[in-house]
């Protein structure tokens, strides 16, 4: 069984400083995210100090960027990583942490950029099976956009676009969703997932309901609008993404 991490907190100025020490793997990774987390809430402004912490298994180091999201994302919560030694290092680069969460080598240098935005922001939302779900959908990207600082047509563009492929899920696979939200040196991407087995059904076919109002024009705008979009489809749900260039 894996030994429990050594793991020691403390505040310097406006910081919160967590200091892991010990092999991180699956189940210490676990705990690890568990202390983080709650730093993240508390205080909102962490540096993780990863001097003395070993890396088990490369994908363990994915746990930073899954708190930093699972908190809200960038601004609500702020984590920067320090002192890796070189296989963290090589571990963190081989997993792209760095672009959401980025590392430095001394201390001082992680504290000072903690409020600098990293390439990559990143917030998700749970969703229920609920008509309401597209609402809370485009509410958040309406919440978000600002604080990233994304223009006000590329925000109206992934408001609408968040709209219509969370209420497309809710309606076609009729399950709750996962609604993620991203912005990166290309734009805004925004993804969808669902817990369907079964696979994407595609577009609607055109139809006029009760009210004479057309229906399963959704995704034709959804790629009129975008740069790009597409569907992965797994065993256990499918995720559509669209992005939305700068």
């Amino acid at each position: 069984m894996d030994s429990a991490l050594d793991i020691a907190v403390h505040r310097h100025d406006q910081v919160g400083v967590v200091h892991p020490r010990g092999l991180l793997t699956v189940r210490t990774a676990a705990e690890l995210r568990g202390v983080l987390a709650k730093e993240l809430t508390a205080h909102g402004r962490v540096v993780a100090d990863l001097d003395g912490l070993r890396v088990a298994r490369e994908s363990c180091v994915t746990v930073f960027p899954a708190v930093l999201t699972q908190c809200g994302g960038w601004p609500s919560a702020k984590l920067a990583l320090c002192r890796p030694d070189d296989a963290m290092v090589q571990a963190l680069t081989a997993r792209r942490v760095s672009a959401l969460v980025p590392f430095y080598h001394l201390r001082l240098e992680a504290e000072a950029a903690i409020d600098e935005r990293p390439p990559v922001v990143r917030v998700r939302l749970q969703l229920p099976f609920d008509i309401a779900a597209a609402a809370s959908a485009r509410r958040l990207v309406r919440d978000m956009c600002p604080k990233w600082q994304v223009d006000d047509g590329a925000a109206d563009t992934a408001e609408f676009v968040a709209g219509e492929l969370v209420s497309n899920a809710v309606e076609h696979a009729c399950t709750g969703v996962w609604l993620t939200l991203e912005r990166g040196p290309r734009g805004l991407r925004v993804s969808v997932r669902d817990g369907s087995p079964v696979g994407f059904p595609g577009p609607l076919q055109r139809s006029t309901d009760s009210l004479g109002q057309v229906r399963g024009r959704g995704l034709e705008l959804v790629e009129s609008l975008t740069t790009a979009w597409g569907v992965d489809v797994q065993p256990d749900g499918n995720t559509v993404w669209a992005e939305i260039g700068r």
